[in-house]
């Protein structure tokens, strides 16, 4: 029994003079009502007999303190003389110090046995005297300073001695201090599994871990005794009963031995609705629309599944500040699904946005991301000396910074960030290895006279992503931070390297198979093999020519094993696990190695499990929602079929079937001297998946051209027909904001988790110790927002989302196709394609697309000029061509102007020779070998210098012609006819919408039109009413944020008296929103 006292402060030393800790040790005659009887099995709770300290020390005291005074009253009878010639014949009638020396004070023990309970022993033990318990030797915990692992004092072990298997109370008794506990005496261990509705109980031997049948086992809640059994032959039972989050064991075998174990359940898996809510892209700007569909099925296991109830539901948009943005209604149908849109306003936060739906009284979710950008004030280019870079290549190049007028950013301080993304090539395309950049490296540096920086990036040695983040700043107030995209793949080099099962036994010749995913001219030349156990290797030279090797490996273990080209890049790579005499797992572990990571059924799962010790008996079990099977080492059942290879090591080999998709878990479980270890291993089974295929005519494209998509879905390689969903978005969004829905594959068809928890009576303790029940306030939550900066790209117009289909249909050949122009942006593309069929089976295809030119002009200057002002009118060419000539024909009111160019790689700012005086259209057209590369326009206004004053005159028309009479100057000049007040109020409308951002009069101005225009829609439901919805539900808000005291306006919401115009106002806009 372990007993901890205070060792270090005052209470030790009065704890001291007691001499040490009183123990009791009683049996318990009916252990199993004993325990029944308990509220809490970790505290048992025993009334003590409490006598207090008693009459013994008062007694003493009264004794000495009489016998003193009667001394005294004898001094007093006799004279001094006197009493020295008695002491001096009788020494023996001395006093010496017996009056002064204080009474005795003996320790008692202040309570009685317990007269309930047959006392076993009771004994004192040497508190102070004992060794105090200590950690194993080695023990260490870096960093720690308090050293709370060193030995202190009262921290000790109280041996209670061998006794027969049963139940024992243990009391601890020190002066008017008490506590107790009770001790376990048992050979036997209980194992249990509990899951939603069962309990699978397995007693074994302590020490050798046998099966031990005949055990009574109760299962309770606590409260009462839920229900009971006893154990087979092989120390088996399995009881039926809903489990609560907390539960025990109490058992006892057939010797007497009593053991408790606490069992703890939660859900992991509930199979219900599930809807899978995801955006046409994961970030978006203020003012941006968002495009939104909701795909469902309900699940009644794993794998079967029925179409969703068709039922309206409700989609709220919460902003990054928990505020309800808008409500947008869907209808949900059981084979499309549901679908809807809403804009963002103007002024959105940025940060993280929850799209909350409400079905049939369940609330699903979904998110998306807001950032805003600065424009930047000059333009970081990037030219890279080479299109594409391998693995094993530096990668250089430089970096061009330019004003709007083409001026060099001249000794700008600059700032490189790299990070890199690891990419691997699955089924031939590239994917994201990992979700989140890692650092490479950063540095400073300034530009030259130029305005460039060379670029000199390190190889890399996979395939990867790198992200170049630029930070410009040329002393201004804000820096220009843009983010370059460069792909490195992994070259002409890619092989697999596979054999036919991942583990094999010691001395066994195997075969390794390689093979180039593609053409290659670099082609493995050597082998190479690491044990990692004693890290010892080896290596070989492969065949020329060949497609397999062969190794033999000697001894057992875990192996490495990589192939390398002559320069010694790693062309592929494989783990592989040996099994022999000698093989054992690390200690308190099993080590369980699946021959292959993927079955499909009708195959056989083959498990190598490899224990610490030579083992002789263990429980095996496949579990998901259950224990499924189960079986024992020594007595195999008819799932499985087991070989024992060594002392330590066995193979297991279970056919798999399809109830076993997508997977379920195999577990081994074994005690043995008083510990216990299990392990569990997946068995993944493959579950049948859509195949869809995204294909364009072609892989790159010019803005403006049309783009032809074609799909194929497919199942098993025979066409289906499947109801789709295809989004192309350009891939720098996914730089800034990864893709926030999961693969619909693993949504509605994930690797379920384990609802089985596995727990033993070997952990089960009892204690009594006091507790503080002094409430604690919760931590401060602790967060920091995210910044998201936008990225600048050579573009003309701002559009994220190039395509949004919602709802396609491929025909019974499994094909669909659509079309889209692609955006004037020059940019990498990725469509993303999900689908579902009528079976409820899911899939989701990828492609990527380029739009490119080599030649690509953008505007550099203001369209908007005073009177009197002389443009220098600009443009910058973009080009992916060195020194070739080009030919710029610019036009302007009439005049045609022709530059012959040579341009340069990178930007190439160009100045116009046109002299702008007045407003037009100035239109720029790139040609080369007779060839028109690229074209823009953009028009040109000129205002007065004069501030514009708006005038409003009201004529009265009459027969023939009727003067004006305009003002010098006049200009955009608008005429309106109106015969009847309600058409003089109509004419104004249109310039209330135009009322500036603010106030209460501009913001109640903007509700008046607006709530007219979406009462006159014939469909509530289009794209064009959820917009106008938008704008009067922003509209409302900022006028509610504009109230005062009583609902009283004025004209900022600052305070003071209420204005009666504008609350008049204000109010008759609010009712005009009042009946949208």
């Amino acid at each position: 029994m372990r007993l901890e006292a205070p060792g270090r402060d005052y209470r030790r030393y009065q704890m001291e003079e007691y001499g040490g800790v009183d123990v009791r040790l009683y049996r318990i005659p009916d252990p199993m009502a004993f325990l029944r009887q308990q509220k809490n099995l970790h505290r048992i709770v025993v009334q003590p007999q409490y006598l207090g300290d008693g009459l013994n020390n008062t007694l003493t005291w009264l004794w000495d303190n009489w016998y003193g005074k009667s001394r005294r009253v004898m001094q007093r009878t006799f004279s001094s003389q006197s009493r020295q010639n008695v002491t001096q014949a009788l020494p023996e009638l001395q006093l010496g110090n017996a009056i002064i020396k204080p009474s005795r004070y003996v320790q008692n023990n202040q309570f009685s046995p317990l007269k309930k309970y047959p006392l076993v022993k009771q004994f004192r033990y040497p508190l102070w005297q004992a060794k105090p318990f200590e950690p194993q030797q080695g023990v260490k915990l870096e960093g720690a300073s308090s050293n709370f692992i060193s030995p202190q004092p009262g921290n000790i072990y109280i041996p209670l001695g061998q006794q027969e298997p049963g139940l024992y109370l243990v009391e601890a008794m020190v002066g008017g201090y008490r506590a107790t506990t009770v001790v376990f005496v048992s050979d036997t261990v209980a194992l249990s599994k509990v899951s939603g509705n069962e309990l699978l109980v397995w007693t074994a031997g302590k020490k050798q871990g046998e099966a031990k049948p005949g055990s009574e086992i109760l299962w309770t809640d606590g409260l009462g005794v839920m229900t009971r059994g006893v154990t087979d032959d092989s120390g088996t039972l399995q009881l039926q009963h809903i489990s609560p989050e907390r539960s025990y064991i109490l058992g006892k075998d057939a010797e007497g031995g009593v053991f408790v174990s606490e069992n703890f359940f939660y859900e992991s898996e509930i199979y219900n609705t599930r809807l899978y809510i995801f955006t046409d892209r994961p970030l978006y700007r203020a003012g941006d629309r968002v495009d939104v569909k909701v795909i469902g099925r309900e699940f009644h296991d794993p794998l079967h599944s029925s179409p969703i109830v068709s039922a309206p539901a409700k989609l709220s948009v919460l902003d990054a500040n928990g505020s309800l943005l808008q409500t947008v209604n869907v209808t949900l149908d059981a084979r499309n699904g549901g679908q809807g849109s809403f804009r963002l306003p103007e002024n959105a936060v940025a940060g993280g946005y929850e799209l909350r739906l409400a079905y049939r009284n369940q609330v699903y979710s979904s998110s998306f991301r807001v950032a805003n950008y600065i424009k930047p004030h000059f333009e970081i280019g990037l030219a890279l000396d080479k299109k594409e870079f391998k693995t094993g290549e530096a990668v250089s190049g430089k970096l061009q910074l330019l004003y709007p007028d083409g001026e060099p950013v001249k000794n700008a301080r600059v700032q490189l960030s790299l990070r890199a993304q690891q990419l691997s090539m699955v089924g031939n395309d590239l994917r994201y290895a990992g979700r989140f950049p890692v650092s490479l490296e950063g540095s400073e540096t300034v530009s030259d006279a130029s305005g460039h920086v060379a670029l000199n990036l390190p190889a890399a040695d996979k395939p990867s992503r790198y992200l170049l983040t630029v930070s410009a700043s040329d002393g201004a107030a804000y820096r220009v931070t843009t983010t370059k995209e460069i792909l490195i793949e992994r070259g002409l080099a890619h092989y697999s390297l596979s054999t036919a099962a991942q583990y094999s036994n010691s001395g066994e010749s195997v075969v390794f198979r390689y093979a180039a995913l593609e053409s290659s001219k670099q082609v493995p030349v050597t082998y190479e093999w690491l044990r990692l156990e004693d890290r010892t290797s080896h290596s070989g030279e492969l065949p020329s020519g060949g497609k397999s090797f062969t190794v033999n490996f000697a001894k057992p273990g875990n192996y490495n094993l990589t192939l390398r080209d002559k320069d010694g890049l790693i062309l592929a790579g494989l783990s592989h696990a040996v099994s022999g005499k000698g093989s054992t797992a690390h200690t308190g572990t099993v080590d369980i190695v699946a021959d292959k990571t993927l079955y499909q059924p009708g195959e056989t799962a083959k498990m190598l499990i490899t224990f610490p010790e030579p083992i002789d008996e263990a429980l095996l079990t496949l579990e998901r929602d259950r224990v499924e099977q189960q079986s024992l080492l020594s007595h195999p059942a008819n799932w499985l079929t087991l070989q024992r290879l060594n002392d330590t090591q066995y193979e297991a080999r279970v056919p798999v079937s399809n109830s076993f998709a997508p997977n379920i878990t195999f577990s081994v479980l074994y005690t043995r001297n008083g510990q216990y270890s299990f392990q569990n291993a997946g068995i993944k089974v493959a579950v049948p998946q859509l195949d869809i295929r995204v294909k364009t005519d072609k892989t790159h494209y010019q803005p403006g051209e049309l783009v032809n998509v074609e799909l194929t879905s497919s199942l098993k390689g025979k066409p289906v027909s499947a109801q789709l969903t295809v989004g192309v978005v350009d891939e720098m969004i996914y730089a800034l904001q990864p893709e926030i829905a999961p693969n619909i594959g693993k949504f509605f068809y994930p690797l379920g988790r384990n609802n089985v928890r596995t727990s033993s009576s070997l952990s089960f303790i009892s204690y009594d110790q006091a507790l503080s029940s002094e409430p604690v306030a919760p931590g401060a939550t602790n967060r920091s927002e995210r910044r998201v900066k936008m990225l600048e790209r050579p573009r003309r117009e701002e559009v994220d989302t190039a395509a949004w289909m919602p709802s396609l249909t491929t025909d019974k050949q499994g094909k669909a196709y659509f079309t889209f122009l692609m955006p004037d942006s020059l940019t990498r593309w990725r469509i993303t394609a999900r689908g579902m069929n009528g079976d409820g089976l899911v899939g989701q295809g990828r492609a990527y697309l380029r739009s490119e030119k080599n030649l690509y002009m953008k505007w550099s200057m203001p369209t908007v000029y005073r009177v009197g002002d002389k443009p220098a009118a600009g443009l910058f060419i973009f080009s992916q061509q060195d020194n070739e000539p080009v030919a710029l024909v610019t036009k302007f009111a009439g005049a045609e102007m022709r530059q012959t160019l040579t341009l340069h790689k990178g930007a190439n700012y160009i100045s116009l020779t046109q002299n702008i005086q007045q407003s037009g259209l100035l239109s720029a057209e790139l040609q080369q070998n007779g060839q028109v590369q690229d074209s823009i326009s953009t028009k040109l206004s000129f205002v007065d210098n004069s501030w514009p004053v708006e005038q409003q005159k009201n004529v009265m028309l009459g027969g023939g012609d009727n003067a004006l009479m305009l003002p010098e100057q006049a200009s955009n000049i608008r005429l309106q006819s109106s015969e009847t007040p309600q058409e003089i109020f109509r004419n104004n409308l249109d310039a209330l919408v135009d009322e500036p951002w603010g106030g209460v009069i501009n913001t109640g101005s903007r509700l008046i039109p607006l709530s007219l225009a979406w009462r006159s829609l014939a469909d509530h439901q289009s794209a064009a009413a959820n917009d106008i919805r938008q704008m009067i539900q922003d509209n409302r808000l900022r006028l509610m944020q504009l109230a005062g005291p009583g609902a009283r306006f004025t004209w900022w919401g600052e305070d003071g008296n209420g204005d009666a115009f504008l609350t008049a106002w204000a109010w008759y806009a609010d009712w005009q929103a009042s009946q949208a």
